[in-house]
């Protein structure tokens, strides 16, 4: 079940906002809650999408392919 818990090793964000706030650290306690970001499945595969500026940060076509997924929401013990 570990891959259920935040195994995040490099997070992905909109370069705009890390721009922003590398400019001004002081707009936000973090740069984490600076973004606003969606994540969400497209007829391709899956996208994040930034808010706060309307852009695309990032969509990963999976060609086709049907990946493994788990929604399942645990708590760390």
């Amino acid at each position: 079940m570990e891959h259920l818990l935040n195994c995040i090793k490099e997070p992905t964000v909109c370069h705009k906002c890390f721009e922003e706030f590398k400019k001004d650290p002081s707009i936000s306690p973090s740069l984490r809650d600076y973004t606003l970001l969606d994540v969400g499945f497209t007829d391709i595969g899956i996208q994040v999408w930034c808010r706060r500026h309307e852009r695309n940060v990032c969509h990963v076509n999976f060609d086709g392919n049907q990946l493994e997924s788990d929604f399942r929401c645990i708590e760390p013990v």
